[in-house]
C-alpha cells in the first residue's frame, strides 16, 4: 500500500486522529522537567502554554493555505513564545525557498518594521537553521504615498529584495509599536509569482501529516525554549544579564538590527530587583519580564514591560527600573504578576552601542524613595 493510500485509510477509519492524540501526549513531558524548579503555579501556566502552542501548530500546519498561495496571518491571540516582544505585532506567511514572492504594502505609522526570511520549523528542531535575509524600514524604498513592493527570492532583484535560502519556510514581519494606541500597522499582502488562482480543495491524504506536524510543533517548541532558558543560568548569575552571540541570536530567528540582553530573575516576597542603565542612541529599546516557559507576562492587564516611549529617565539620561511583587510607588515599576521567578530581556534596536544593564537585589524596605 502506497503512502497516499495508507493516509486515506487513516482518514476513513479515524486512525489519523488517534495517532495525533497519542503523539500530543508527549508534549506534557516538558512539564515534568525539574531544571528550572517549576512550581504548581508554573506548571499550571505550562499547561496553558502547551494549549497555546498547539493552537499555533494547528494554524501553521492544518489550516495553512500552503506556500503556493500564501497569506499573512497574525499569531493566534494569546500565543506567546521565545520571549515575544509585547510591543510587537507579528505576522507571517508560509513560503518555499525555490519560489518567488511579491509583497505589497503601505507603510502606516508603526515605529519599526522589518521582514525576515526564516526556517523556524519547531516541529523539526534539528533542522532549524535560523534566518536568511532581513529587510528593515531604514532600507525600504517607499513611494510618495507610503506604498512599497518587496520581492522575496533566492535570486537577487533590484529595489526592495528579501533574500531567501533553499530551506526558507516563512516570512516573518515584525512591527514594533512605541505607542500602541497611537500608531497604524502596515497593510500587507503577498503572492507567489509562479502560482495563480485560489488554494486547491482539501487533499484528505495530507491531513494525517498536517495533524502530526501540529503536535510536533507543540512538542518541539516547548522543549526548544525550555532548553534555551536553562542555558541562561550558565551564562550569567541569577538576577544578571548576558549578551548572546550574534550567531546564536540569528539562529533563534533574531533581527540583526537588534541586540538583546537576557537573564533569569528570582525574588523573595520582600525583595526587589533594581536595574540601572543609560540607554544608548537607538531607534527603540524595551525591557520586559517573562515566565520560565519564555512567554511574555500579562502585558495586556499589568505593567510587565517598558519601552523608550514610556520610561521616565533621570536628568542625566540614565534609567532605573524596579521589578517588584507590589507597586513601590516609584517610576518604571515592573509587576511580577504572581511569579517568584522567570526571565527578562532588554532589546536595543538600531543602537550605536549595547550597554549591559546593572542589577542588584534589595529589600523592598531599602528601595530608594525617589
Amino acid at each position: 500500500m502506497g503512502n497516499s493510500e495508507e493516509a486515506i485509510q487513516k482518514v476513513d477509519n479515524a486512525q489519523a486522529w488517534t495517532e495525533f492524540c497519542d503523539l500530543l501526549k508527549k508534549a506534557g513531558a516538558v512539564l515534568l522537567r525539574e531544571e528550572l524548579a517549576p512550581t504548581t503555579f508554573d506548571r499550571g501556566e505550562g499547561l496553558r502554554y502547551l494549549s497555546r502552542l498547539l493552537r499555533a501548530g494547528l494554524i501553521s500546519f492544518a489550516e495553512t493555505s500552503g506556500p503556493e498561495t500564501p497569506a499573512f496571518r497574525t499569531m493566534p491571540e494569546l500565543v506567546k513564545m521565545g520571549l515575544d516582544n509585547p510591543d510587537n505585532y507579528y505576522r507571517s506567511a508560509p513560503v518555499r525557498g525555490d519560489l518567488t514572492y511579491r509583497i505589497r504594502g503601505t507603510r502606516g505609522t508603526i515605529h519599526y518594521l522589518s521582514f525576515a526570511a526564516q526556517n523556524q520549523n519547531f516541529a523539526a528542531k534539528a533542522k532549524i537553521t535560523g534566518g536568511a535575509g532581513h529587510l528593515n524600514d531604514a532600507d525600504l524604498k517607499l513611494e510618495a504615498d507610503g506604498s512599497f513592493e518587496v520581492i522575496a527570492s533566492q535570486k537577487e532583484h533590484k529595489g526592495n529584495w528579501l533574500r531567501m535560502n533553499p530551506d526558507t519556510k516563512q516570512i516573518l514581519v515584525r512591527q514594533t509599536f512605541l505607542h500602541r494606541l497611537q500608531e497604524t500597522p502596515v497593510e500587507l499582502e503577498i503572492e507567489c509569482l509562479e502560482a495563480g488562482g485560489p488554494p486547491p480543495p482539501l487533499d484528505p491524504a495530507r491531513v494525517p501529516n498536517q495533524l502530526l506536524g501540529s503536535a510536533m510543533y507543540a512538542i518541539g517548541c516547548a522543549q526548544w525554549f525550555y532548553d534555551w532558558v536553562i542555558g541562561f543560568k550558565d551564562k550569567a548569575p541569577q538576577n544578571e544579564f548576558h549578551l548572546p552571540s550574534m550567531e546564536n541570536h540569528i539562529l533563534m530567528g533574531g533581527d540583526p538590527n537588534i541586540r538583546m540582553w537576557l537573564g533569569h530573575w528570582e525574588l523573595a516576597p520582600d525583595e526587589a530587583l533594581v536595574i540601572e542603565v543609560t540607554p544608548p542612541n537607538c531607534q527603540y529599546w524595551n525591557l520586559q519580564l517573562g515566565n520560565i516557559w519564555a512567554e511574555s507576562l500579562d502585558f495586556q492587564n499589568r505593567t510587565t514591560h517598558i519601552n523608550s516611549g514610556q520610561a521616565v529617565l533621570r536628568d542625566d539620561g540614565s534609567l532605573r527600573i524596579v521589578v517588584a511583587h507590589e507597586d513601590p510607588g516609584l517610576p518604571n515599576w515592573l509587576d511580577t504578576s504572581g511569579h517568584h521567578h522567570g526571565i527578562m530581556g532588554v532589546r536595543w534596536v538600531c543602537a550605536d552601542s549595547h550597554p549591559q544593564p546593572r542589577c542588584r537585589v534589595v529589600k523592598r524596605s531599602d528601595l530608594p524613595k525617589d
